[in-house]
């Protein structure tokens, strides 16, 4: 028995009763005495609070903090906030108040009442801003908001305890607590760049934890998209090494072995002289080697990565789909795809797409997506008698830069001209004004609708300008409506409705049937409105830059009965499309672009050129010179005289606020 033992101290009061009975000591030293030995009749061996200490108001406020404390210690945390209640209702000194008050959150974390925990340190962070358990408050506060999911308020809080604390325990634990807080969300890029830029910072063996913690969240806990991500923040420098090694060996586990040959091929350029490059050398002859194996290849050159990897992922997507699906229905593993990043400099982009086509001799390639791509690439097409087809270059003729150049984009003329033919054949429509963005693009759509207007027996009246982001073009309207009031336009008596025909204000009524008005949907909105003031009261038409939904939030009333044309309308009634949105949403989780429907068309169109015997490059050039039957989302299709698809234009009309197709 140990003199700390409760038994040898319940033994020793025993004793100390005896002696205080035979020489009839007071009952106040016999108190005394218990005390001392933290004993006291009907105690449980020291570990119950004296019957006279209970009432808070026979304690100090020391001696109050001191049995919290130790209350909060043995877990007695009901017993503790009971306790803190009754001193913050008695004391009146702030600097008591201000420990209760800290006291009685943590009470309330212990006991698991978060709901009550997190108020309780707010209102001590709010009155007590300056107190030296601010920072521990905060640590504590920013645990609670992760907890409760709700992890941009914790990042807020945690982050001011990096900035603001010298403590470098609780700095620790606060970086700690902030990347969980990151996690929580997914947001693994930024935790992984908390904990690199307080590496620098940190001695050694911290530099070390924080280190293999990165190392854990890119092994352990990252996907595809997220490590993307870790590779595009850094792109030739570490952790984007091993971030790209473990999308190597996702790629491998899937047996991608298009993707495996990209993301081998980029980590050989950007990491020469790393270890595992070996390894990736011998991968790569691996998975170039399954590629050439198909009895056909097709290529495709896109951005993955740079300000364009969004739409080079879409447009990706929509080719992957396509080959997926070809090989659902037809059941053979005939052809293969090779991919090549084009956000490279300008003259190692033909380089490396020249040594692709040499490489694997693809019987088509699908890109690129930039104008001037096509115009640094512009013979390499014919050289190698290899159709190239770019799945977005608007160009009306990309046959100028030689025979195997296609597009299957939807090109404005192509928007347009479907635009002002169905106006005019379903709706009459003869008579058009044009108010049109002064953008080099701006004045390329209106050039292309008056030829449309004209070429189809039209006549535009007036055409003016306006200043993007502009909310006044009032000075526009008017020239406008003075033009037509000069030829077409009325001022007409409005007729009461009293029947009283005296002084009747004259009115606008306008001679012309549409207004071409094309534009950001702010700007379409704004300006929608302004005529609707002028009584410009006609049916305005658009471009596909009108399908959004924010142009039905902002342009109302005012833009029912707005017309425009689409290559893609995802409300839209066709079976075929609504199919391959469907498939699209549950491949990819999220809705296709116009980018993606368009290089869908793309690869079906080389596909099925495949199944109708071509074996070459030449071979697919041929049937798509000639032929008039190559399946679309839309329909059966051609590519015209230069080089663009005749593709479906969906007609979508703004009704009741909604989008409506009419085709």
């Amino acid at each position: 028995m140990t003199v700390s033992d409760p038994g040898f101290i319940y033994h020793i009061a025993q004793q100390c009763l005896m002696i205080i009975a035979k020489f009839s000591f007071s009952s106040t030293l016999l108190w005394l005495l218990l005390i001392s030995f933290g004993f006291w009749p009907g105690a449980t061996l020291g570990r119950d609070t004296p019957p006279w200490l209970s009432s808070p108001g026979e304690l100090t406020e020391e001696q109050g903090l001191a049995q919290i404390k130790a209350q909060l210690e043995r877990e007695r945390t009901g017993e503790a906030i009971r306790l803190i209640k009754r001193f913050l209702d008695q004391s009146d000194v702030p600097a008591f108040i201000e420990q209760f008050s800290f006291l009685h959150a943590i009470a309330l974390e212990a006991e698991g009442q978060s709901n009550q925990a997190i108020p309780a340190l707010e209102q001590f962070l709010e009155e007590f801003p300056g107190s030296t358990l601010a920072h521990d408050a905060r640590l504590r506060l920013g645990t609670l908001y992760t907890e409760v999911q709700q992890p941009k308020r914790a990042v807020s809080i945690l982050s001011r305890v990096l900035d603001l604390s010298a403590d470098e325990t609780l700095r620790a634990e606060a970086l700690y607590r902030l990347c969980l807080a990151y996690e929580s969300t997914s947001e693994y890029l930024r935790a992984i760049e908390t904990a690199l830029h307080h590496a620098e910072q940190s001695g050694a063996d911290k530099r070390r934890d924080l280190l293999d913690y990165v190392q854990h969240l890119i092994l352990e806990k990252m996907n595809e998209s997220s490590l993307g991500e870790v590779i595009d923040a850094f792109p030739d420098t570490s952790p984007g090494d091993l971030a790209l090694i473990r999308l190597i060996e996702f790629r491998n586990s899937r047996d991608d072995d298009t993707l495996a040959e990209r993301d081998i091929r980029a980590f050989l350029q950007r990491f020469p002289g790393h270890p595992y490059a070996r390894t990736a050398t011998a991968l790569l002859q691996t998975v170039t080697a399954g590629i050439k194996a198909h009895r056909h290849v097709i290529a495709a050159t896109l951005p993955f990565s740079g300000t364009m990897k969004s739409f080079g992922t879409d447009t990706f997507n929509g080719i992957r789909l396509a080959l997926e699906e070809d090989e659902a229905f037809g059941g053979s593993d005939d052809v293969g795809l090779v991919v090549k990043d084009s956000a490279l400099p300008t003259a190692q982009l033909r380089r490396d797409v020249s040594q692709l086509l040499d490489e694997f001799a693809p019987i088509a390639l699908i890109g690129p997506l930039l104008t001037r791509e096509v115009q640094l690439l512009a013979d390499v097409p014919d050289f190698a008698s290899v159709p190239f087809i770019s799945p977005t270059v608007t160009l009306p003729n990309v046959k100028q830069f030689g025979r195997y150049w296609f597009s299957s984009a939807m090109t404005p003329s192509l928007q347009i001209n479907r635009l002002v033919d169905y106006a005019m054949q379903h709706f009459g429509y003869t008579r058009f004004c044009i108010l049109a963005p002064q953008t080099p693009h701006g004045k390329k759509l209106l050039h292309i609708f008056q030829r449309a207007a004209v070429q189809n027996g039209g006549e535009v009246i007036a055409a003016e300008w306006y200043q993007p982001g502009t909310t006044d073009a009032s000075r526009q309207i008017i020239r406008m409506k003075e033009t037509d009031l000069s030829l077409y336009g009325e001022m007409l008596p409005l007729v009461p409705d009293d029947g009283n025909e005296e002084d009747v204000p004259l009115v606008y009524t306008p001679g012309f049937d549409a207004l071409f008005l094309p534009g950001h949907p702010t700007d379409v909105a704004f300006l929608a409105a302004q005529l609707a003031f002028f009584d410009v009261n006609v049916p305005l038409l658009g471009t596909n830059a009108w399908n959004h939904p924010n142009l039905l939030t902002w342009g109302r009333s005012s833009i029912d009965g707005g017309l425009f044309g689409d290559a893609l309308f995802l409300e839209t009634t066709d079976p075929k499309t609504r199919r391959f949105i469907t498939a699209y949403r549950e491949r990819f989780q999220s809705d296709p672009s116009i980018f993606a429907v368009q290089a869908y068309d793309a690869m079906h169109v080389v596909l099925d050129t495949i199944h109708r015997g071509a074996t070459t490059g030449p071979d697919v050039r041929i049937q798509l010179f000639v032929r008039h039957d190559l399946p679309t989302l839309g329909g059966l299709e051609k590519f015209d005289e230069g080089g663009i698809l005749t593709r479906k234009v969906y007609m979508i009309q703004i009704q009741n606020g909604r989008f409506v197709q009419l085709n």
